[in-house]
């Protein structure tokens, strides 16, 4: 990034005035006023076996250190086009986007500043391999991380994730569900029955985080005696969670659970627009009815374990 010298619309140099709170380059001819604009970056945050691929930069700035795959937006082109061509150049693989991790700014690396959009991503074709501008890509554990991170949007992202991934999945205590019943009421979470009482006939997983806190919950119910199926009545995290991949996390610590009372099929239901539909799907769940009610219509999800993966 480099700053304006002359108006590039009469070639007159420019000269700075103050306007507004800023001191501004502008052109004394035409009264032209350069804005130097913030720059648009965009990324990606792939996890694949709990590590995350990073990238070994071999071109300034931060050469030889460690970075997400990123770099900044072309003209006309639209941040999740700019995540899925970066990744691509810089790691070899292709990626489909599971949706928005965060914006983060940045200042320091440009003269203007700028924001990086990251997203969630997971491969779908290729292995890790560097790029022109990278001397490395592989994956990397959260204790593993290497030390030297290129830029400081970068560290505060991984230093999150790694944080994240010490995440705990297991059965409720008591106190959990007291836990439980309050985030249900906080965020009027609706049940079967009133809540103290469908919590005493359903089951918890919870998720706390480092602190040992409630940071999400999956309830179900079983009847064994007629059938060997779990239906999953809630799945919930906490807003500022949701973004980490923990209710993909819950989904599976519930097929562990299943797996180890010898139930093989697990049931939900929705309606079509619930967001919680593509987590579901891309969990292993397929549609396999469709429910008719007068408040609108839900979809039957079902997913068949297979234990002897």
């Amino acid at each position: 990034m480099f700053e304006a010298r002359f108006c590039p619309r009469c070639g007159a140099p420019l000269i700075h005035q103050r306007m507004g709170n800023r001191t501004r380059p502008v052109c004394p001819q035409c009264h032209f006023v350069y804005y130097m604009n913030p720059v648009v970056a965009a990324g990606t945050l792939i996890e694949k076996d709990s590590q995350v691929l990073l990238v070994r930069r071999g071109v300034e700035p931060g050469q030889g250190q460690w970075g997400l795959p990123a770099g900044y937006a072309e003209a006309g082109e639209s941040p999740e086009e700019t995540a899925i061509r970066e990744t691509k150049e810089e790691t070899g693989v292709l990626v489909e986007l599971d949706g928005l991790l965060g914006i983060y700014p940045f200042t320091g690396e440009t003269p203007s500043g700028g924001v990086l959009i990251l997203y969630r991503a997971h491969v779908t074709h290729g292995v890790p391999k560097p790029g022109d501008d990278a001397l490395e890509a592989r994956f990397f554990p959260a204790n593993a991380l290497p030390k030297e991170i290129a830029f400081e949007t970068h560290r505060q992202v991984l230093a999150e994730w790694a944080r994240v991934r010490a995440i705990l999945c297991r059965e409720a205590t008591t106190q959990d569900s007291k836990t439980v019943l309050h985030i249900a009421k906080k965020f009027h979470l609706t049940a079967p029955a009133p809540w103290e009482e469908y919590l005493k006939e359903a089951e918890l997983l919870v998720a706390l985080d480092v602190e040992g806190k409630v940071v999400g919950f999956v309830s179900f119910t079983s009847d064994l005696r007629k059938r060997a199926v779990i239906h999953i009545e809630h799945i919930f995290v906490l807003p500022n969670y949701r973004r980490w991949g923990i209710g993909t996390r819950l989904l599976g610590a519930m097929q562990k659970a299943a797996i180890e009372r010898q139930v093989h099929t697990l049931i939900t239901q929705l309606p079509a627009d619930n967001p919680a539909l593509r987590l579901f799907l891309r969990t292993g769940f397929q549609v396999c009815g469709f429910l008719a009610y007068p408040e609108g219509p839900e979809l039957l999800l079902c997913h068949r374990i297979d234990d002897s993966k």
